[in-house]
């Protein structure tokens, strides 16, 4: 199959949706499917399989484009039609909804369009306005425009039940559930030793992601001294963003700059060692869809201590691959930490759970999928 997928984030950017889209894109390919991203860039450009949107980024958050420069609507959608044309695309495949996504509405003329709903698009509307009042007109402005966009779909696809449940008010289209799957062996020949003795040897709690608000992480910080009475532990904080400084400037005045690191960006190939050497990974997000990295550290061998929150318990289940605490609770956040370094038994565990969510595995139901969307246009006779 041809198959274009349209995404308002891609590299060098990393964060959920591209690492979704990266594995899923590996697996397609490795099965003779060719793989077409339409992304933001500096630059209307082609390089091969990839198609570039010239695009600002976002003085708020530098690792992110949002909005047309030299672009109107009408040149991208003819430049965006004319590709398709061209490569005699089977499916357009969009992973957001905004200027990119509009792109993937024009080239659905030709082919049938699914949607992957991959973030709660609504609870990030802080990052634009202070104001609580314009906050909530952007809610629904957000809201509106989702029914709109899910009435353009031939298929919409939600990571997690949870997500299912939060759409069924914006769209009466059949759901499919799809999570990201996970590169099982990638996590298994993690090297965990040379991170160990790096850091002294000490017990390590683990959280790797963006590093922005709504990912809870100063929740970590809060409950450090309750693990630390207990505990000789080095906190360890893989990622960036843009409350990095603020989250630092808490631990100053904890005084626990002895026991966190934020090694910012971790490249691909390190970090399998990183999910290797944690005692216990640390999820106080309350912002999830899925949670890809709560599989990875399982894949690892390594118990998860997550919020429960939004889609999480769907896959760290209590006292079987880990353990839930009450969202924002510091304290409880501390106390199932401590649980989790004693449990010995909740890491294997975690390791058999992420079985079920290999990339091979969730590959095979994208493509019957697709394969479900080509059958049905074809019996309606649309394209």
């Amino acid at each position: 199959m041809e198959i274009a997928w349209f995404t308002e984030t891609w590299l060098p950017t990393r964060d959920g949706v591209v690492t979704s889209l990266l594995l899923f894109k590996k697996q397609l390919e490795k099965r003779g499917h060719n793989i077409y991203i339409f992304a933001p860039g500096k630059e209307n450009r082609r390089e091969n399989n990839i198609i570039y949107y010239e695009m600002k980024t976002w003085k708020k958050y530098a690792d992110y484009k949002f909005f047309p420069t030299t672009n109107t609507l009408f040149t991208a959608f003819k430049r965006t039609r004319k590709i398709i044309n061209e490569i005699g695309a089977n499916i357009i495949h969009s992973h957001s909804p905004g200027f990119i996504g509009i792109n993937a509405i024009t080239a659905s003329k030709y082919a049938p369009l699914a949607f992957t709903f991959h973030t709660f698009i609504d609870e990030s509307v802080y990052f634009a306005f202070k104001n609580e009042n314009l906050q909530e007109i952007a809610k629904k402005a957000i809201r509106k425009w989702l029914k709109f966009y899910f009435s353009k779909c031939s298929c919409v696809i939600a990571p997690s039940q949870y997500v299912a449940s939060r759409l069924k008010d914006l769209t009466d289209k059949e759901i499919k559930i799809l999570p990201t799957g996970i590169e099982i062996e990638r996590f298994i020949k993690g090297n965990g030793k040379r991170i160990k003795e790096k850091f002294g040897n000490k017990k390590i709690i683990l959280h790797v992601g963006r590093i922005v608000k709504e990912k809870n992480v100063h929740l970590l910080i809060e409950s450090a001294p309750y693990i630390l009475k207990k505990v000789d532990a080095i906190f360890i904080i893989v990622g960036k963003g843009p409350a990095k400084n603020e989250l630092e400037e808490l631990v100053r005045k904890k005084g626990l700059e002895n026991h966190f690191i934020f090694t910012g960006f971790v490249k691909d190939e390190e970090l399998p060692d990183y999910y290797k050497a944690g005692d216990v990974f640390a999820f106080p997000s309350t912002y999830e869809t899925q949670g890809i990295v709560a599989l990875e550290a399982m894949a690892s061998g390594m118990p998860v201590v997550a919020a429960k929150a939004k889609a999480i318990p769907e896959f760290v289940k209590d006292g079987e691959n880990g353990y839930l605490f009450k969202p924002n609770d510091a304290k409880e956040l501390a106390e199932k930490i401590l649980m989790a370094i004693e449990n010995k038994e909740l890491g294997k565990k975690a390791f058999e759970y992420a079985k079920r969510y290999s990339i091979e595995k969730m590959a095979e139901k994208l493509i019957k999928i697709y394969e479900e969307m080509e059958d049905e246009n074809k019996r309606k006779g649309v394209y």
